[in-house]
């Protein structure tokens, strides 16, 4: 039974637990509430960057302690930046849960930062970033996000430029952290085989160290819209193109979900139906709901030679105009079960759990339970999803990005 207890220490810290009787293991995480958004254009990256120094050596383990003593418990240990968030996690067996809360107290409050260790991994990032710019399918969604939020931190991408990477000291780091983390900015979750109390008396013990600065409040989004172009020889033209979405705070949140996997969530999905299997136009065609706090962005990621591109475009359009007409019984009923599906499947895995407890308390300062997101997605009627659709796709310009041969390509709108 999933626990619906969020405990807020004396410090501000948040803990919950999700305990599973039935597993071996725990996966613990610490949910940080910052990320890119947070970041102004001379700093932009730091997150990333700082994600990546907490596993090169603290007050009491060097970084190759780091990766023995976790490998030595056969436990994963992980970290992840995004837009408005950085978390840290780890999974372990349940004898070690202890060890992995300590652990990753450890990382977030101690690290040292060591010049000689810094130096190594700003090396890693640059080869990150050239990894990035020289993999289409994921430059161009950065593209997408700086053609929709321009001049913006929203925009900027989560890895920062090459000049910043190049220029970040020790000190930056630090100052990051005097700002940015301090417990009533984070949130300790874990779930598996770990009693509540365990969790709590452990998040007490070993989160003690931060200061409790006030975060800054993040710069907040303006969508513009727009269109972008990379020419470059490629065998494939890498596009996305998108609108003004919603946050995930919108009464309308699972309107926009159920929106997304009608238009072009699976294999039954219209775009793919239409676009791969009665057209052969595209490998690979999606839609996607991307929201943050503040704003959002519903779009749609194909990929296609660049003479079948724009009968792509324009197949992709009809279909936008379908979908805003009409959406039928068959529809509504594969997509509430594949919902009902998702979150069964969900709850087999700690990790999945976790990661759950973490992103509810960071970004609605409650946990949703299954059944009350199954209540929000059975009240979704045909009309609200028409009615959606029609203001997503009419009621903002469009962003368009491409990468590839593009010197001939129709536009979104």
């Amino acid at each position: 039974m999933q626990n619906q207890n969020i405990i807020t220490l004396e410090n501000g810290l948040r803990v919950a637990c999700d305990e599973m009787k039935e597993v071996e293991t725990v996966s613990v995480g610490v949910f940080v509430n910052t990320g890119s958004c947070n970041e102004t254009i001379e700093i932009n990256g730091i997150s990333h960057f700082l994600e990546h120094m907490a596993f090169k050596g603290t007050k009491k383990r060097t970084a190759r302690q780091i990766a023995e003593e976790f490998e030595g418990i056969g436990g994963r240990i992980n970290a992840y930046t995004s837009k408005e968030k950085t978390v840290y996690y780890a999974k372990v067996l349940k004898q070690h849960a202890e060890f992995a809360v300590e652990f990753l107290s450890d990382i977030l409050q101690n690290s040292t930062f060591d010049k000689v260790e810094l130096e190594k991994e700003r090396g890693v990032i640059l080869q990150e970033i050239a990894m990035t710019n020289d993999t289409p399918d994921d430059i161009v969604f950065d593209y997408f996000q700086e053609t929709a939020y321009p001049n913006q931190a929203l925009g900027r991408s989560i890895l920062g430029p090459v000049k910043n990477i190049k220029k970040f000291k020790p000190q930056h780091f630090l100052d990051y952290i005097g700002q940015q983390y301090n417990y009533q900015n984070m949130a300790v979750v874990a779930a598996g085989a770990i009693k509540e109390k365990d969790l709590v008396k452990w998040s007490k013990k070993y989160f003690n160290q931060l200061g409790s600065a006030k975060v800054k409040a993040i710069e907040l989004p303006k969508y513009k819209g727009g269109d972008f172009r990379k020419e470059k020889k490629l065998e494939q033209v890498n596009l996305v193109m998108g609108f003004k979405g919603l946050s995930y705070l919108d009464p309308n949140y699972y309107t926009a979900q159920i929106l997304a996997l009608i238009l072009g969530g699976g294999m039954s999905s219209r775009l793919f139906q239409e676009v791969r299997e009665n057209r052969g136009l595209a490998y690979s065609i999606y839609a996607f709901n991307y929201t943050n706090s503040n704003s959002g962005l519903f779009g749609i990621y194909a990929g296609t030679t660049p003479e079948k591109t724009n009968e792509l475009i324009s197949a992709t359009r009809d279909e936008i105009n379908k979908i805003c007409e009409k959406i039928s019984d068959v529809e509504m009923s594969r997509v509430k079960t594949q919902f009902e599906a998702s979150l069964l499947m969900a709850k087999e895995s700690t990790s999945t759990r976790m990661q759950k407890l973490g992103s509810d308390i960071l970004s609605l300062d409650k946990i949703i339970s299954d059944k009350e997101v199954m209540n929000k997605i059975s009240t979704v009627k045909k009309s609200d999803i028409t009615n959606l659709a029609e203001k997503i796709f009419n009621g903002s310009k469009p962003t368009f990005a491409a990468i590839g041969k593009v010197k001939s390509l129709k536009g979104a709108s």
